[in-house]
């Protein structure tokens, strides 16, 4: 009632001209609510500062974080049984996975490696050059390459390559209730979905990660060639003294923990999906963003431990 005396006090004016006796008794009945649902803007609700916002997104991280330690607890739980009962363990799907996010990822990862490798030893002669220190820049990308740029540039596009098509698949089955099928005909879903995508994923991940660094190598060598005026013996032979066992171990230790990561946010999400394919793009939205954040997160404390123990 204070709404519509402050809009007939504005000028505004409501008539009814015309209406049936049944159209007048059904506005009289539902014109109670229609007034409780109208609000003054003084009563109107707030918009939720910073703070409040903060709050929700770290809550929705804890959501996360605790349904992604729940479910690798039931990973463990299968990993379990399968070793026990090996014939429970599905080959033909781990080589088709294996397949699909290594083997068929392999040109996009060696093209993108490629050239970031060329443009990182291009933009590190560049700025060494005044300095005379442009051969330094050798050494620069032969650590990056092995220590962080292969390990993120591959995981990052794994992660937007097989993560996304593993909630994607997932989702759609449990779309059309394929998933709510398997459990009815006595087939566990982890053990043959989740399972084998995760280790032909933990399999594939160190390879491709090898071949991304050895590209990044290779697109540096190219720059060098072209823009240092050096020949390949000569970039070899400074490569063999700046890469070292030490920098190509401290990139690979880390992508068994980072396929696990991708491979179990992509599973994770494509069993969250409701039943539209409104949530299926959701959730695959949320699991590349998701699994590209945990890959970020994986990558910068292995640096840290790892260069507080010297290596």
């Amino acid at each position: 009632e204070r709404a519509l005396g402050d809009w007939r006090r504005a000028g505004y004016r409501i008539d009814l001209i015309g209406g049936s006796a049944v159209a007048e008794t059904l506005l009289a009945a539902v014109r109670p609510a229609a007034f409780a649902l109208v609000r003054a803007p003084e009563s109107a609700p707030r918009p939720a500062g910073i703070l409040a916002e903060l709050r929700a997104a770290v809550a929705e991280l804890g959501a996360d974080t605790v349904a992604l330690l729940g479910f690798l607890g039931q990973v463990t739980a299968v990993i379990g049984t399968t070793m026990a009962r090996p014939s429970r363990f599905r080959l033909t799907a781990f080589v088709h996975h294996l397949e699909h996010a290594g083997l068929r990822a392999l040109p996009i990862v060696a093209l993108i490696c490629l050239l970031i490798g060329a443009v990182v030893m291009q933009q590190g002669a560049v700025q060494l050059r005044p300095f005379g220190a442009e051969i330094f820049a050798i050494n620069m990308l032969a650590i990056l390459s092995l220590r962080e740029v292969g390990v993120l540039l591959t995981a990052i596009m794994i992660a937007g390559r097989s993560g996304s098509a593993y909630t994607a698949e997932i989702g759609a089955m449990k779309m059309r209730e394929e998933i709510d099928a398997m459990r009815t005909l006595g087939l566990n879903p982890m053990e043959t979905l989740v399972l084998p995508r995760l280790l032909a994923l933990l399999v594939a991940l160190p390879l491709i990660t090898f071949l991304g660094a050895m590209m990044c190598l290779a697109g540096g060598g190219i720059a060098a060639v072209f823009t240092l005026d050096m020949d390949w013996l000569t970039y070899l032979d400074r490569l063999r003294d700046a890469a070292t066992l030490n920098h190509l171990f401290v990139g690979m230790i880390k992508t068994p923990f980072i396929a696990l990561a991708i491979g179990l946010v992509g599973c994770v999400e494509g069993l969250k999906v409701a039943g539209s394919a409104e949530s299926l793009g959701a959730r695959v939205t949320g699991s590349v963003v998701r699994a590209i954040f945990l890959v970020i997160v994986i990558d910068g404390l292995f640096a840290i431990a790892l260069a507080g123990l010297g290596y």
